[in-house]
């Protein structure tokens, strides 16, 4: 027999002890998903490559190619880079003025808007549409298409002011568009570097994958353990042998690589929205990567394949018939440290004033302490809580809880370990989602202060002369006034507020030279920020532009009641004034808050994903050791004339310790988080219930899957001389 009919033959051997096999519906389902999730994790891996460096390629593509030019009329293009608060985040509005026809449009605008008009994204349209002011920037000419744009969902505006709106002198010369480096305007900014995005996959999804992988590989293990070595002593080499486990594991891998290899393929024709985070996967990047990211897949499933070859042992023959004690717990001096590193990261923090390096070292401590000693503590809780059953079972005659009860307190890791493995995985990621929306101290107090005057004032920057800026004090909306803001620069306490008589009285002030009334908020929150907490704020009765051309730093536009119509302040302003920059009082720190809500909404969506991968690699751990222990279990079937013991116990063996293991591992994370969340982090209800939601369902699913098959194990025994 040639060698290829060999090994053959070894593969059909192989697929057929597959099909004969104890637990082979868990190992099935154990590899396909396991070959499912590696293979899922290795194409998000590629296709964060890809859309990197579609983001590197459209955004030099459309780059200015800046120039240096003495007289800014002689340059065949001008530009300038405005922002804008749209939807709470801060978006690009590029000013272009182009002199003559030799320029070509930006990639993705068909052709030159008219002054006075805009080309905006698709997403910025919607945002502006969703706040009432779709012509804030100018009359819409067009559409930016994706070619673009660095990704479909970007934010982008072009303008073409109309003439003398901004001065040539204030704006860059520039040749044309095409350069080796990024534009700096659009996404650029708010985008955190591929290296952060590997970090929060590999950590989300590639850890918890590669644990499941392990699990889906050793998976009824003994049986097979069993085989390889019936096989060695046949005198079966590592190859023979390989082969042999090859064609075992082949169907299911081939299937989760299927799968995978479909979710990647739904991908390619068009693009995808992630839930969660509201991001728009390019699919022609994907389409440029698709080689690396079929080839991905493939990767993934020889990696499983591999797994199961070589992650086997032959020195336990796995016999018996009764629950043996593997290792008596010995760490319960673990146990008793657990609370104590809580206390530590709870209230250690509070007896360092402040914050700093030492505040997150404490907390840090604590946190690892806590997470570390935790399987500790479950354990011992485990062992107790084995030995009630036991009691309640005999005293009120509950078969299913005694059995559980002997099984817990003869094998109390195989318990501690599903409870731990989901508590400490819950823990993990809500602390890298606590980090990740973690706030300075200026942006707690911007979020403060927002929330005390809300929109009732906005601060206006712009290079404007006296006659634009009373264009736009006359262009305000009913209920708006503007004053002028100066800030004294010999002492930086002194804050002067000049404005009409309605705009005085806007501030209940009279029509005069006075002290604004400190009870007012807006009064207060201009002394915190703009005159280092001064204790007056001095009103004056004068024109407004007039103070604007001499030392006031910006323009105040305050409401005489309630918020104001900030759409159509926006709107008045870019009509009215270059490039303007309009926002509420610490606005700047606002932006740099919302700029934490991306990577913190993709921690949520990703640490979920891995939470789920990691629930249901413990899960199938502990499944997988029910269900040998439920083959011991089988000869009950003639003592009792039901199934319902075999559901009982898989009552107290699955579906209680991992919904208990859920409701843990989030108030052990609540518990931990409330330091961070003093300090301005942000943990969302809804993050914590789709973890708990999470852990009950799969709790009920195993449950249900391990009694159900151990109830299947008691029919099918028969008696046998073993």
């Amino acid at each position: 027999m040639n060698t290829l009919a060999t090994y053959t033959r070894l593969f059909a051997v192989g697929r057929a002890a597959g099909r004969g096999s104890a637990g082979r519906g868990l190992r099935f389902t154990s590899l396909l998903c396991a070959t499912f999730a590696l293979a899922l994790t290795g194409a998000v891996l590629i296709a964060g490559f890809a859309v990197y460096d579609g983001r590197e390629l459209r955004g030099s593509a459309r780059a200015p190619q800046y120039i240096g030019v003495e007289e800014p009329d002689q340059a065949p293009l001008l530009v300038q880079v405005a922002y804008d608060d749209v939807g709470g985040v801060q978006r690009s509005v590029v000013f272009l003025d182009p002199r003559g026809d030799a320029v070509a449009p930006p990639p993705g605008v068909e052709r030159w808007p008219a002054p006075g008009e805009v080309v905006l994204s698709e997403a910025l349209r919607a945002d502006l549409l969703r706040e009432g002011s779709p012509d804030r920037y100018g009359k819409p000419a067009g559409s930016i298409s994706e070619s673009g744009l660095e990704v479909p969902g970007e934010r982008l505006a072009y303008v073409r002011p109309v003439p003398g709106l901004i001065d040539p002198g204030n704006m860059t010369t520039a040749a044309g568009f095409g350069s080796d480096e990024r534009s700096v305007y659009g996404d650029r900014a708010t985008v955190p570097p591929l290296s952060a995005f590997i970090s929060l996959v590999v950590g989300m999804l590639l850890f918890p994958a590669v644990v499941l992988v392990v699990v889906a590989a050793r998976s009824g293990a003994a049986g097979r353990d069993r085989r390889v070595a019936l096989l060695r002593a046949l005198g079966a080499g590592a190859r023979a042998r390989a082969v042999v486990n090859a064609g075992e594991a082949a169907l299911p891998v081939a299937l989760g690589a299927v799968a995978a290899a479909a979710v990647v393929g739904l991908a390619l024709p068009s693009n995808l929205t992630v839930p969660v985070v509201d991001f728009v996967l390019p699919a022609a990047d994907l389409r440029r990567w698709a080689p690396l990211l079929f080839s991905a897949v493939l990767a993934a499933a020889l990696a499983v394949l591999a797994a199961v070859t070589l992650l086997h042992r032959t020195d336990r023959a796995g016999q018996g018939t009764r629950p043996r004690a593997r290792g008596r717990f010995t760490s319960r001096r673990l146990a008793w440290l657990c609370p104590v590193f809580l206390l530590v990261a709870t209230r250690g923090p509070d007896l360092l004033a402040g914050g700093g390096s030492l505040w997150f070292l404490v907390y840090a401590a604590g946190v690892v302490g806590t997470l570390a000693t935790l399987p500790a503590l479950v354990a011992a809780a485990v062992s107790a809580l084995g030995r009630l059953l036991v009691r309640t079972g005999n005293r009120y005659g509950r078969p299913g809880a005694l059995i559980a009860g002997r099984r817990a307190v003869a094998q109390p890791g195989v318990t501690a370990r599903l409870v731990a493995s989901v508590v400490v995985a819950i823990g993990l990621v809500t602390q890298i989602q606590l980090n990740t929306s973690l706030l300075d101290d200026a942006m707690i107090a911007a979020k403060a202060t927002h929330e005390r005057i809300g929109d009732s004032m906005l601060t206006v920057s712009s290079a404007a002369d006296r006659e634009q800026n009373g264009a736009f004090l006359r262009a305000l909306p009913e209920g708006a006034h503007g004053l002028a803001m100066e800030v004294a620069h010999s002492d930086g306490r002194s804050l002067g507020l000049y404005g009409d008589c309605a705009a005085l009285r806007a501030l209940d002030a009279p029509c005069g030279t006075s002290t604004a009334d400190p009870a007012d908020p807006r009064v207060r929150e201009l002394a915190a920020w703009f005159g280092g907490d001064a204790a007056d704020v001095v009103l004056h009765r004068a024109d407004p532009t007039e103070r604007l051309t001499r030392d006031a730093e910006r323009l105040l536009v305050i409401s005489g009641s309630g918020d104001l119509a900030v759409g159509e302040v926006k709107e008045a302003a870019f009509r009215e004034l270059p490039a303007p920059q309009v926002m509420v009082v610490a606005g700047e720190w606002l932006f740099g808050a919302a700029e934490l809500q991306k990577p913190a909404a993709w921690t949520l969506f990703l640490g979920i994903v891995g939470v789920g991968l990691l629930a249901f690699a413990a899960a199938a751990n502990n499944l997988g050791d029910f269900l040998r222990f439920g083959h011991t279990l089988a000869p009950l079937s003639v003592l009792v004339s039901h199934r319902g013991v075999f559901y009982a116990a898989a009552v107290w063996a699955i579906l209680v310790p991992l919904a208990a293991a859920g409701a843990l591992g989030v108030l052990v994370s609540l518990w931990l988080a409330a330091p961070m969340t003093a300090k301005g982090a942000v943990l969302t209800w809804a993050f914590l219930a789709s973890l708990l939601v999470l852990a009950q369902a799969l709790a009920v699913l195993f449950w249900f899957w391990g009694s159900r098959s151990a109830a299947v194990q008691a029919v099918r025994w028969r008696p046998t001389a073993d």
